[in-house]
């Protein structure tokens, strides 16, 4: 018969055992709960994480606003984006482009001082120069091997078969007529093509740079010493300020020797405004302009021009403007605003790729873009890549 110490003592230590069992079955608990924390903190984690990386993503994508890059000058598209109820414009513009080496044209004659160009696409991309040095007036046809003097050349003066240092020239098809900036004798003259010795003065007392024509027929010249740019129509005897006529300076109503120009579809006039490093555009009747290129100073950045010259507007209101100090050619986007380099840029040289000092630009129907390129007294043309 077991004492009661005995008893006591079996009791206890039963009692031990029942609580180390129940101690470990706690711990057991206890680590089977702390497990199922860590999963469920890893698993909320990794969906916090991953609707972050979603929202990056998302906000990402609607924010790129690059333009799309194509070769190409047809297409014109616009993307519409809206994030909490504000809409985003985003323009995507087609890039055009041109083979970088340019093509030498031959003229078959030595050009001294060539000046500005136009490119005759209804006579098989004939084009037109002023040789100012020559004091004459040269037509090239892309099936001819050289030039041919059409005006002038017949010494400086100022008879009705003589013309003294003549800058521009430009066709009016109307009347099967070039007309001439005769500068040197301070006036612009129509010349025949059908006869030589037909002859009229439009302009006089005008010191001109260039001149431009409307598709109805109107007659513009910019006037570097006056600071203005006129409009002459059949019949009138004074010419109508366009743009300018405020006096020299930088003002959005003033020009500061004023070069090449263009005149668009709307009638509105881009003025190469050569002394301020810019291009205006004047609207019909406009009292002010708007710089649409440079007016940042003189300088080689992409936004600025250093003695901007020839000038060029396509039908999607672009502007092609010669950069001449920086011998390159820059072209302005009107819709995306963006600016880039067309040609040259490699620095003043005689390479295929190189421009120096170059003077004016034409663009054919076929999209090729003809230089003068003065400093080296050649004509080159790029072609257009499609």
């Amino acid at each position: 018969m077991k004492s009661n110490n005995t008893v006591d003592h079996e009791l206890n230590v039963t009692s031990l055992s029942v609580l180390q069992t129940d101690v470990a079955q706690s711990d057991t608990s206890n680590e089977y709960t702390r497990s199922e924390k860590r999963t469920c903190v890893i698993f909320v984690s990794s969906v916090i994480i991953l609707i972050a990386i979603i929202i990056i993503i998302i906000l990402t994508i609607i924010a790129k606003e690059t333009p799309i890059i194509k070769k190409s000058v047809t297409t014109t598209t616009t993307r519409t984006t809206e994030v909490l109820f504000n809409v985003t414009m985003t323009v995507t513009e087609d890039y055009p482009s041109w083979n970088q080496y340019g093509i030498s044209i031959s003229i078959g004659m030595i050009l001294r001082s060539v000046k500005g160009i136009t490119v005759d696409d209804d006579d098989h991309e004939t084009i037109y120069f002023a040789d100012s040095s020559a004091n004459c007036i040269v037509r090239r046809r892309s099936n001819v091997a050289k030039g041919e003097v059409i005006a002038g050349g017949n010494g400086r003066g100022n008879k009705s078969n003589q013309l003294h240092a003549p800058t521009h020239t430009v066709i009016d098809k109307a009347k099967n007529s070039i007309i001439i900036c005769d500068s040197g004798n301070r006036r612009v003259v129509r010349w025949s093509l059908q006869n030589s010795s037909d002859q009229q003065i439009i302009a006089s007392n005008v010191t001109c740079t260039d001149i431009a024509i409307d598709r109805d027929g109107a007659i513009y010249i910019s006037d570097h010493e006056q600071c203005v740019v006129t409009r002459w129509k059949e019949g009138e005897s004074r010419g109508k300020v366009v743009a300018g006529g405020n006096g020299k300076g930088r003002g959005l109503d003033q020009l500061h020797y004023p070069t090449y120009l263009a005149v668009d579809q709307d009638y509105s006039v881009y003025v190469s405004d050569s002394n301020n490093n810019r291009v205006m555009k004047w609207l019909k009747n406009a009292k002010e302009g708007i710089v649409v290129a440079g007016g940042r100073g003189s300088g080689a950045h992409m936004k600025e021009l250093n003695g901007p010259k020839g000038i060029f507007v396509d039908q999607r209101s672009n502007v092609y403007v010669v950069d001449s100090l920086n011998h390159r050619v820059m072209r302005w986007s009107d819709r995306s605003r963006d600016i880039w380099i067309v040609v040259g840029g490699y620095g003043d040289g005689r390479a295929s790729h190189q421009l120096f000092a170059p003077e004016d630009i034409s663009i054919d129907r076929q999209g090729n873009l003809y230089v003068i390129d003065d400093g080296n007294r050649r004509i080159q043309k790029f072609e257009f890549e499609p």
